[in-house]
This record gives structure tokens, C-alpha cells and sequence, in this order.
């Protein structure tokens, strides 16, 4: 068969907010909104794990954290499986990685490999060789005093550029090319002109109440660092720009809305400034007539709270976090202009893995891609997704989470209460859907396995048996014995497990969830 090429880009922290097309009002990203008119967009998509190295693990292996077990950043996955590029690489594909990884050891199956790291540390890696050599340092702050053809984003383009245009001339076709952007993650340095490109822009109000910090979770406040944390402690009012993401609870007063807003300008400022750069990206993969031989694939690992609710960090799941861009595009092969609804990010390998025409029965994600070539809906019906030691489920009309160590959930209507700001688990009148929904969520997180080990484990299983099964077979019938009659039970039950399982019986558990509650009755009778 054909294979297509496959140009993956991702961006780090990047919320759905900083997109036209998501449905902001303010946000400048001209070219990710023209690559969602030309291709499908997920307006329910949702990271695996709303912190980098977690996200990036689901990504590289299509698996969720509990299976390939990194749960924090500094703490590494497993490296027994076998990992999207390894799929490629086995089906002739060569493969291209410019960027940040933070997934762990970087497959042998890329064939080139350009790595960074984040921009304020000072590494030697090939970014830091580049902006060295025109006389600048490798840590970068704002004001950013590197020009923006120069900056890190510019630097990435240009070497995948490079890359696809060696590969396609040498014949190496077709291409895996993984371009990982560092921004909009911090430092928040946006280059050049995007450093004032919102000075003039309105910004929406912080979504935050006074004291909502008090009420997190026992575990969401150990993540964000607020264990000591306490609601009536007054704010910090010298807090320097730089160090407003240390700032106890960034408490939003009127002492700080100043320094903050600053803060939040030059994020979309550098997130355009992304936006820009991915723009020189497609135009050059449409300069080089390659658009409709090549899937495109944009997201994010996770966004970011930029003080909304109150702070400003990942490791949570409210909507700004865990909820993230998602765009497929491949003119002339899928739909343009659509969109879609759930999307995951355990489902980009294997809608890659789809749209080369293979597959894995390990990998815990939906093929998008196929579905999408069909004009379906997409397969994935609800969110789901772990961090540290807690899990959360988003259907259509809720959002659970529960934190395990304290058998502590959070219950949210999606509907009428879309900035997530009233804790409604405790309501009566929704005992029967939340016992449904926490049901539906420790079932799946029970179901999920690790199944490249047992499906791995039932082939030698089988090898192991089959010659002496062969020597009962020569023996009469009646002096036959039935070797290991349970393990062949289970063996073939194990081997028929797909990693998708677990997420399609998730699925119809939410379907019918979302089915079951007059909500709008209760709502008008006032007892929400």
C-alpha cells in the first residue's frame, strides 16, 4: 500500500483558549485555524495526563499511566513495550524527532534525532550550539533580547524542514517527522514583536472565587503545593513577574492583577508566536507538494491554569488543564471543516499507527483516523485520564474526578456549570448518577493492564505447550490428556484482549450515564 507521510506538532501548555477556532475571542492563530478548516477538529479532546512526561509516556507508548508507569515528571516509564516509532519503523517509515521529548529514552527506531530540553536550562544540546553561535545565551527570559527567526520554535522548523527535504530527496519516504515544541511552556519569553502583540488586547476576567483553594482536594493540593495553604493568609503583594508561579495560591487582588495580566498577554503572545511558526511549517510541506500525501496532527500535551481557580500549575483537572487542542488534517483523505467531539491523547499513536495501515492490540487508544476517513464520529465517546494516585472521567454532560488515597471526588456539570466552579457530589438529587459515574470510572481503572506483557506471556505460553499437545495427539484418544486445560482457557481469553476494550466499555458505560438524568428538570425546580 501507499503510505502516507505523518507530520506530527505539538506545543507544550498550550490552552484551547489560545485558538480562534476553539472559539476564543481574542487569540491571533491564523494558521492552526486554517488548518482546522481544512481538516477535523476536536472540541472535547483531552490530554492522557494533564503533566508533560505522563502525557508524553501515553504518547509515545499508547498507553495510560498506570500501565506504562510514569506518573511525574523525574520519574521514568517502562521501557518494555514497544513504542509508536518501532510500529513505523518495522512498516519502512523513517523516522524524524525535532524537539522536546520527555517521554524517556528516545526509541532506537528514529532514524534522526534533534533533542531539547526546556529553555531555561542551560544544556548542551543542539539548540544551545545554534543560538550560541550567534552570540546569544541558552537560557532565555522576558525580555527576550533573541530574535524570533532565531528563537526556539523557529530553530525546531527549520531543522524538521530540513529533515523532510532530506528524507523526500533521498528517497526515504514515506516520513514520520515529530516536531515538539518547548512554548508556550514556561519561561514566558515570546520573541520579537509577540512580546507586545496583546499589549492592547481586553483579556477576559481570571475564572476565580475567594477561598476556593481551601476547598481542593487533600491529594490536588499536595500536587499544586498548597498542604500548608491557608484562606485567609493575605496575598503576596511584591511578588516579581518571574516568581508568580511560586506566589502562595496567586491569590487574584487587585495587588497583583496588574502583574498577572502582564504575565497572561505575553503567554498568548508566545503562543502565537507558535502558532506562526507552525504556520511556516505547513506552508512548506504545501511548497514541496506534499500537503495530500501527508497527515497533519496538532495538539498539546496539557494547558494550563494562567491563574484561573487561582494558581498557576497543570496537575488538575479542570478544564484549562486537561482539556486540549486536537486537529487531523489530510486534504483530499479527510473531511475538512468538521468537527468532533472526544479525542485522547492515548488516541494520536494509534491513529497514526491507522493511518499507515497497522495497528496494535496492545495500545490503549482509538483509531481516529480510520473513522475519520469514513466520515464517522469519533469512536471515543467520554474522557478519561489518571494523575498520580487519581483518575477523572468527562462525559458529554459531567465531569468526576476522585482522588484515591482519600476516597475524595469532585462532581461538575459540564452543562450549566462550564467553569467548573460548584463541587456538586454531594447533591441528593444526582446520588443515582454519581453513583454511576464512580461506578464507571473505578471500573475502568481496574480493567486496564498491562497486555503487551500477558499477550507476550500467552505466546510463549502456547510455544511452550504446543509440542507436547502434538504428543498427546499421536497417542489413541483414550489415553489422551488435556494439558493445562485452565491456562489454554485463560491463554485464549488473554490473547483476544485488545487495549481498546477498556475504553469502548468505559464508553458505553458514559453513553448511558448521559442518557439517564432530566436534568433540566431538576434545574428548573432549583435543586442543583
Amino acid at each position: 500500500m501507499n503510505r502516507p507521510n505523518i507530520l506530527l506538532i505539538t506545543t507544550d501548555s498550550q490552552r484551547c483558549d489560545t485558538l480562534g477556532c476553539m472559539g476564543s475571542e481574542f487569540a491571533y492563530s491564523p494558521h492552526l485555524d486554517k488548518l482546522a478548516k481544512e481538516g477535523v477538529m476536536f472540541e472535547q479532546a483531552h490530554t492522557s495526563s494533564p503533566v508533560c512526561a505522563v502525557a508524553r509516556s501515553s504518547l509515545i507508548t499508547g498507553l495510560h499511566s498506570p500501565v506504562h508507569g510514569c506518573i511525574e515528571n523525574g520519574l521514568n516509564r517502562y521501557n518494555h513495550f514497544p513504542t509508536l516509532t518501532d510500529h513505523l519503523k518495522d512498516a519502512g517509515y523513517h523516522n524524524i524527532m525535532v524537539g522536546k521529548t520527555h517521554f524517556g529514552p528516545v526509541p532506537e527506531s528514529f532514524d534522526v534525532k534533534h533533542v531539547v530540553t526546556e529553555k531555561m536550562i542551560n544544556a548542551n544540546d543542539c539548540y544551545a550550539e545554534h543560538i550560541r553561535r550567534h552570540g546569544y545565551s541558552r537560557v532565555s527570559d522576558h525580555p527576550n533580547s533573541i530574535p524570533e527567526e532565531l528563537f526556539m520554535e523557529s530553530f525546531l522548523v527549520d531543522k524538521t524542514i530540513e529533515e523532510i527535504t532530506n528524507c523526500t530527496e533521498n528517497g526515504d519516504a514515506p516520513f514520520f517527522a515529530f516536531c515538539s515544541m518547548v512554548s508556550p511552556h514556561e519561561p514566558i519569553d515570546p520573541p520579537g514583536k509577540w512580546a507586545t502583540f496583546y499589549d492592547e488586547v481586553d483579556l477576559p476576567e481570571i475564572n476565580y472565587s475567594e477561598g476556593e483553594i481551601a476547598d481542593f482536594p487533600e491529594q490536588m493540593k499536595k500536587l499544586l503545593g498548597f498542604t500548608d495553604y491557608a484562606a485567609d493568609q493575605p496575598p503576596k503583594t511584591d511578588v516579581k513577574l518571574q516568581n508568580l508561579f511560586e506566589a502562595r495560591g496567586a491569590i487574584y487582588h487587585e495587588e497583583i492583577r496588574d502583574e498577572v495580566n502582564k504575565l497572561r498577554k505575553l503567554y498568548y503572545g508566545l503562543s502565537s508566536y507558535c502558532d506562526d511558526q507552525i504556520g511556516r511549517l505547513i506552508q512548506f510541506i504545501n511548497d514541496a507538494n506534499l500537503r495530500e500525501d501527508t497527515l497533519i496532527i496538532f495538539s498539546t500535551d496539557h494547558g494550563l491554569q494562567l491563574f484561573d481557580h487561582g494558581f498557576n500549575d497543570k496537575h488538575n483537572y479542570y478544564d484549562a488543564s486537561w482539556r486540549v487542542p486536537f486537529i487531523m488534517s489530510m486534504p483530499g483523505t479527510l473531511p475538512q471543516g468538521e468537527t468532533r467531539q472526544f479525542a485522547s491523547w492515548n488516541d494520536i499513536p494509534t491513529s497514526i499507527l491507522g493511518a499507515a495501515g497497522l495497528q496494535s492490540d496492545s495500545m490503549q487508544g482509538f483509531d481516529l483516523f480510520t473513522a475519520l476517513e469514513k466520515g464517522e464520529p469519533s469512536p471515543r465517546k467520554c474522557a478519561v485520564g489518571t494523575l498520580f494516585k487519581s483518575a477523572a472521567l468527562a462525559t458529554e454532560n459531567w465531569k468526576l474526578e476522585y482522588y484515591f488515597d482519600e476516597s475524595e471526588p469532585r462532581l461538575f456539570d459540564r452543562k450549566y456549570d462550564p467553569l467548573e466552579r460548584k463541587n456538586i457530589y454531594h447533591n441528593p438529587e444526582l446520588s443515582d448518577i454519581r453513583d454511576e459515574l464512580v461506578k464507571a470510572l473505578l471500573t475502568w481503572r481496574a480493567d486496564i493492564m498491562d497486555l503487551h506483557m500477558y499477550h507476550e506471556a500467552a505466546k510463549a505460553f502456547t510455544k511452550q505447550i504446543e509440542p507436547r499437545k502434538k504428543i498427546e495427539q499421536k497417542k489413541p484418544p483414550h489415553k489422551r490428556r488435556q494439558l493445562a486445560p485452565v491456562a489454554t482457557r485463560v491463554t485464549s481469553a488473554v490473547s483476544a484482549i485488545k487495549g481498546s476494550d477498556s475504553e469502548e466499555r468505559l464508553n458505553q458505560h458514559a453513553l448511558k450515564i448521559d442518557s439517564l438524568y432530566n436534568r433540566d428538570k431538576v434545574m428548573k425546580e432549583g435543586k442543583i
